[in-house]
């Protein structure tokens, strides 16, 4: 009769793969450790923004802004992806939980991130300075209220996701610590600290997971929200948009998909030549990002037509300077990357099978979404308010009949 811990391997599924990578005693990588190189590049980057922002400071905490926006939204997704399973008992993605997982590793940088911005919020939250226009709740918008009130939730909601990953990592740490060496054969095996036996461990492991996922998503939900509103949608004074806070997290948790696709892709032959994931199992993953594709998409358009259609300059600004101003070919071509390839690439069953095609498709994904880190972030915003200070000198001073409605 197999015991608790066996019966956990079968339910999640996942743990099979720690298990061949093990038993084969092969090492994945071939030249420099990903962990050096994951230092070196946050060394790199460190240096890079100390001597930007003493040439150009609003260049360099725009940069850390985009970063710190897009990695948090991707890194939330991996605990996220967790959760649903748990929360929905969607034994198809287990495989994929532990990857989706290590996306948390970069939660503490996020929250540092977070802080750091504060002292260079100056140079990104506009409505700092003087910003002349009615439709700006000086109230809520203050630097102080937007820092504390979001600090606060994403302490929350972090502590409550390194707890959940604690209770999902735990009950695999006696399994996976002896086959580890150094530093992380003793960080996991803290986890295994004062371990009263399989039954009891499984049993208390599930249950607190269990009870810890829909708190989970609902925090994630509503804390990526609030961030959203305070740190972009608020950039353009005038402009609301009731699924704002949808359109971040979910393009967050499609790059958390994508990236997830990307790194099986990597690992799947890398031990000893036997596949960790079958092609079901990057067909159930594709499915998904296809999906997502298609929800994001929807969100972005049922956002367009309502500004379309409502017609208010002070909310046609925003997709006006996008679709038709100096950086319309890099918007357009983020949507060509986000939805019309993946679209296209993802439509039939057998391109899903594939995991390197899999693993091409999220490339793309991960490009389109990451565009607009590459383009000059400060020339944008800089661009991006000259059009709207000149927009707003030719607007009426009082209310135009031809856009009373909805004001």
């Amino acid at each position: 009769m197999r015991g608790p811990r066996a019966q956990w391997r079968e339910a999640s599924r996942e743990p099979h793969a720690e298990g061949r990578v093990a038993g084969t005693g092969a090492r994945h990588h071939h030249g420099a450790h990903p962990g050096q190189l994951a230092a070196e590049a946050i060394a790199l980057g460190a240096v890079g923004f100390f001597l930007a922002v003493g040439s150009t400071p609003q260049r360099a905490w725009m940069t850390v802004w985009f970063n710190f926006l897009f990695w948090t939204s991707l890194a939330m997704g991996g605990v996220v992806f967790s959760a649903i399973l748990q929360a929905a008992k969607g034994h198809w993605g287990k495989p994929f939980r532990r990857l989706a997982e290590g996306a948390a590793a970069f939660l503490p940088f996020s929250f540092a991130l977070f802080v750091l911005l504060y002292f260079g919020s100056e140079y990104v939250l506009v409505w700092l300075g003087p910003v002349e226009t009615l439709h700006l709740n000086r109230t809520w918008l203050t630097q102080d209220g937007v820092f504390i009130r979001n600090g606060i939730l994403l302490a929350i909601l972090y502590l409550a996701s390194f707890v959940f990953l604690w209770y999902s990592l735990r009950a695999d740490a006696p399994l996976v610590a002896p086959r580890l060496s150094g530093w992380r054969k003793a960080l996991v095996g803290r986890l295994s600290n004062k371990w009263r036996g399989d039954e009891i461990e499984v049993e208390r492991c599930t249950r607190r997971i269990a009870r810890l996922g829909p708190f989970i998503i609902l925090a994630w939900v509503g804390v990526l929200s609030m961030l959203s509103y305070d740190l972009i949608m608020s950039l353009v004074p005038g402009f609301v948009s009731i699924v704002w806070g949808p359109y971040y997290f979910v393009g967050g948790w499609l790059c958390l998909l994508a990236l997830v696709a990307l790194m099986a892709n990597h690992y799947n032959l890398r031990f000893g030549g036997e596949p960790l994931w079958g092609q079901w199992d990057f067909h159930d993953l594709g499915k998904l990002m296809f999906a997502f594709v298609v929800f994001w998409t929807y969100l972005w358009f049922a956002q367009f037509l309502v500004v379309w259609y409502g017609n208010l300059p002070r909310e046609a600004n925003f997709f006006l300077e996008r679709a038709v101003g100096p950086f319309s070919a890099i918007y357009w071509l983020q949507m060509v990357l986000i939805f019309a390839l993946p679209f296209v690439f993802l439509l039939g069953r057998k391109p899903k099978m594939r995991s390197r095609w899999l693993a091409f498709v999220a490339l793309i994904i991960l490009t389109g979404f990451g565009l607009a880190g590459d383009r000059d972030l400060g020339r944008l915003h800089r661009a991006l308010w000259s059009v709207l200070r000149a927009v707003r000198e030719h607007l009426p001073e009082g209310p135009d009949p031809r856009y009373d409605r909805g004001r």
